[in-house]
């Protein structure tokens, strides 16, 4: 019996961090798609930057 709470426990605590990962992708998305909008590239202006 202890093995199947500890068992239920831990695939729960997945189901959590895989839901947290989703919600995290999400908001990284959200980031990304809004830098794009503004026409704002990170990584263009670090090579820039580094060439000079």
């Amino acid at each position: 019996m202890a093995a199947d709470t500890s068992e239920e426990e831990l695939l729960r605590s997945i189901e959590e961090v895989e839901a947290r990962i989703q919600k995290f992708r999400k908001k990284v998305r959200a980031v990304l798609a809004s830098a794009q909008a503004e026409g704002h590239n990170p990584a263009a202006e670090n090579r820039s930057q580094t060439k000079g």
